[in-house]
């Protein structure tokens, strides 16, 4: 993979013949625990249109980095830049209403309220509500289960059904770009394997996907680029299809 600055506009060249103009940008972040440095200079971009996978081991800083990005934490240096713009220290709120959505690791759904109440939150956003009602029909398509459970409350569903409402929810708000903080995770394998053809789809709608994961593989398989993370550290950059061969992410990711 490889980036160049071409009259001020960064173009990222993958492995479409065609460069893609950044979407995203993140440069030389930094942020510390308590003095401990978590995330040391990193910078990563997302195009137009794209499915970048950040992939590290657990406490690599993958999901410090997304929530700077995401305006969940400040950064203590380096800028993010969204869409041409300096958003840098935006909180999330303002991000999502540029078109930034973080669904975070866990399954963060609002457990008392029903599933058509946390879609609802979802839609809230002003950039989103004239788009509610088609927002709301598309997530229902995409997720014919919670139409099914649209009555009950989100804390009443399975792991995977939760998943679905927190990345619906996301959906809810007409972003640009998704990211996705660990959605396979405590999934079954078939859950899993239907995690990843939903991403996949997301993204042929027209939303850009951030993806943290530990599912290495299977990210690699439909991202278009990746980025890997060691002790808050970039240590590679390339294509998908250029990582699944790489021996360092064999070795240390793959089982290979």
């Amino acid at each position: 993979m490889q980036c160049d600055d071409h009259d001020g506009e960064l173009l990222i060249k993958t492995r479409a013949s065609k460069p893609l103009a950044a979407l995203l940008g993140a440069h030389g972040l930094r942020y510390a625990y308590r003095g401990i440095q978590a995330v040391h200079d990193v910078s990563i971009t997302v195009g137009e249109g794209e499915i970048v996978a950040l992939l590290g081991a657990n406490g690599a800083g993958k999901s410090t980095t997304v929530k700077m990005i995401a305006g969940a934490l400040r950064p203590a240096a380096g800028a993010v830049s969204w869409a041409g713009k300096n958003v840098t220290g935006f909180p999330s709120y303002a991000m999502v209403q540029e078109g930034v959505t973080l669904v975070p690791e866990g399954r963060l759904v609002f457990q008392h309220m029903t599933v058509e109440e946390n879609l609802q939150v979802g839609g809230h956003v002003r950039r989103a509500r004239a788009e509610f009602a088609v927002n709301f029909e598309r997530v229902l398509e995409v997720f014919p289960r919670l139409a099914e459970r649209r009555r009950q409350n989100a804390g009443s569903l399975s792991g995977g059904e939760q998943q679905m409402v927190a990345i619906a929810r996301g959906m809810m708000s007409s972003p640009r770009l998704m990211i996705l903080d660990e959605p396979s995770l405590g999934l079954s394998p078939l859950l899993v394997q239907h995690m990843f053809e939903l991403i996949r789809r997301l993204n042929q709608q027209g939303i850009s996907i951030l993806l943290v994961e530990q599912n290495a593989q299977q990210s690699l398989r439909i991202a278009d680029r990746a980025y890997v993370l060691e002790k808050g550290r970039v240590v590679l950059a390339g294509t998908g299809q250029e990582m699944l061969v790489n021996p360092f992410v064999k070795q240390a990711f793959l089982g290979l």
